[in-house]
């Protein structure tokens, strides 16, 4: 995997059948055998597709998800969300936010629908020469954000304030996941975790503190379980992370550089690092320095999935040689997120999110 060139992120815009058999599902018209049938059905056209446009590394879409996190950490026993209405850039809004219940573990014993998704999906790559598929994870520090600084709890109803012994169940929960995955032969993983970006962020930082938390203390407990999570990998199981400032239905959440955080997330031992870097919001690259010298890639994600206006060419070039100039030769390319992190999608349209992924593959050019 030390060949990565150009990848994307993961999520791609649902396509109509399957909001329509969500909803039917949701209305109680139809099974969720039904259900699956369609989503099988739409992730092996989209596959095929992901193929057809040049893209090596292939994903479901998460075209099962409603959430681009929740859906997975559900995967855990002692967590589970609640449901709210939420105001978000003047509409009201369904959300979730999960929540610590009882010890957290991943059941080895017990059949766990990601797994049944990377299986099928897994099934479809092995079709096409050349082609891996990737599965995509949330990772463990988004509980913590849920649980303590959204939800506000300052304890959990089993390990009431120990931090420390839940940091190394969260932790061993995801040493387990990733053996699962790897035992029904997955060898690309990515860990999804927008958490860092909340620690950038001027405004949630307030509440950080008003909660009693220090930032270097929630920046402790991220990376202690960030890198407590990869301990006993199988060395030849490629783990990259990605992380945004947040999209929901195509609109940022965060706002901030990443000066303060690169430093701490360089020291986790990931074998690619997804960032964002579609506009001025993101800084320079400068931050990503202390890449250079680790066994790591850093993949740019300069395209971007909210914004319909395709990317000059010659424009990603340039970006992508000043990032060179400063993480050195392991570099990629990739959309800065994907494109539905919500079931809802970003406010583009099916055709622009192919149009963006013809012009990722065309960069391989310079790549």
């Amino acid at each position: 995997m030390t060949h990565l060139t150009y990848d994307i992120v993961g999520s791609f815009l649902r396509p109509e059948e399957i909001k329509t058999a969500r909803k039917a599902f949701k209305d109680g018209t139809i099974s969720k055998e039904e259900l699956t049938k369609a989503e099988d059905l739409a992730i092996a056209n989209l596959v095929e597709k992901e193929v057809s446009h040049g893209l090596k590394y292939v994903t479901d879409g998460e075209l099962r998800r409603r959430w681009w996190h929740l859906d997975w950490l559900k995967e855990f026993d002692g967590f589970e969300t609640k449901h709210f209405t939420k105001e978000i850039n003047g509409t009201i809004n369904e959300i979730e936010l999960g929540t610590i219940t009882g010890k957290v573990f991943y059941n080895k014993e017990k059949e766990h629908p990601e797994v049944q998704a990377w299986d099928y999906l897994h099934s479809l790559a092995q079709k096409y020469d050349g082609v891996i598929a990737k599965k995509c994870i949330s990772g463990p520090n988004m509980i913590f954000i849920d649980h303590f600084l959204q939800l506000g709890n300052k304890e959990t109803p089993y390990y009431g304030t120990d931090i420390n012994v839940l940091i190394d169940d969260v932790a061993k929960a995801y040493q387990d996941a990733i053996q699962d995955f790897y035992n029904h032969g997955c060898r690309y993983l990515q860990i999804d975790d927008t958490s860092w970006t909340y620690l950038i962020d001027e405004n949630f930082l307030k509440k950080v503190f008003s909660l009693g938390y220090t930032k270097s203390q929630i920046l402790n407990w991220f990376q202690t379980v960030s890198t407590k999570a990869l301990e006993g990998k199988p060395e030849d199981f490629f783990i990259a992370t990605h992380f945004c400032k947040g999209n929901f239905k195509g609109n940022p959440l965060f706002h901030g550089f990443y000066d303060s955080v690169a430093p701490v997330i360089a020291e986790i031992p990931y074998d690619a690092f997804f960032v964002e870097y579609d506009d001025a919001r993101s800084g320079s690259f400068e931050p990503w320095h202390v890449l250079k010298d680790k066994n790591a890639i850093f993949v740019a994600g300069l395209i971007s999935t909210k914004n319909p206006k395709l990317e000059d060419h010659d424009f990603l070039k340039k970006r992508y040689e000043e990032a060179k100039a400063i993480v050195g030769d392991q570099i990629a390319l990739s959309p800065q997120c994907g494109f539905a992190s919500v079931e809802e999608g970003n406010c583009i349209d099916e055709e622009t999110q192919w149009e963006k992924i013809d012009l990722l593959v065309s960069c391989s050019d310079f790549l």
